[in-house]
């Protein structure tokens, strides 16, 4: 029942993934504009510690970055099997932190700090476009509902042949119906739809296609007192094991 509910809910994107083709060509071509700019102000730095030093044109930067990282991430909600082909040997840990500089950005604006604890050395031989898929989702997630003034967490940590990273913020609540459904694609908990209009559904039920496609062990679980501080907000966790290549 969960993947039949799954198909058809998937089927109801493809539409809008076939039309957004024009939409993301623009979106290069803005951050395009905005790279040169870029590396003609600071043509000794790498285009992202530029972006961080540049607030106007790394707005622009930054903005069109998280909506390409998004939209690459949909070719995998309508077909998992992607994840599966095009394997290469990568770090874990510098492959993430990739992603954390750009949702940094958008943490900073809502006051929210991105905080990175443990190490990790190992490899993975994996296709690094479905892994960075899984990675942005989870951020996406997480930067998405944290209040502002608190601290969201990425932990790594390496146990029994797994690297496991942990995407741990304050979220609203998940009520235990709906536990099930959280990765379903379409499908946002009731608090979340209160708390944040904006979201498909779509980041947390991609990750997890490409979760079950490569056997990463994507799980939620969250906290079932609320936060002292921030009211009915809950401590959060998504964990992702990774293989570790031997």
């Amino acid at each position: 029942m969960h993947e039949a509910l799954a198909d058809k809910l998937r089927k109801d994107f493809d539409a809008n993934l076939d039309q957004s083709h024009d939409f993301m060509q623009l979106v290069k071509l803005v951050r395009g504009h905005a790279e040169a700019l870029l590396l003609t102000a600071h043509p000794t730095d790498e285009v992202v510690a530029a972006a961080e030093s540049e607030p106007a044109l790394g707005a622009i930067y930054f903005s069109t970055e998280l909506m390409l990282v998004k939209m690459d991430s949909l070719v995998f909600l309508r077909d998992a099997n992607r994840a599966l082909g095009s394997p290469s040997t990568f770090q874990v840990h510098p492959y993430i932190l990739k992603y954390v500089r750009i949702y940094d950005w958008q943490a900073r604006q809502k006051n929210v700090r991105l905080r990175v604890q443990g190490t990790s050395y190992g490899r993975v031989t994996l296709n690094s476009d479905a892994v960075g898929a899984v990675i942005q989702g989870l951020l996406d997630n997480l930067v998405k509902y944290a209040p502002a003034g608190s601290d969201a967490w990425i932990d790594f940590n390496e146990e029994g042949g797994r690297i496991r990273v942990t995407f741990a913020g304050l979220g609203p609540r998940i009520a235990p119906g709906e536990v099930d459904k959280i990765f379903l694609p379409g499908f946002r908990a009731a608090a979340a739809k209160k708390m944040e209009q904006s979201g498909l559904g779509v980041g947390l039920a991609t990750a997890k296609e490409i979760s079950d496609a490569l056997d990463l062990h994507l799980a939620v679980r969250q906290e079932s007192v609320s936060d002292g501080k921030y009211v009915d907000r809950f401590k959060t966790e998504f964990t992702v094991a990774f293989p570790r290549q031997a």
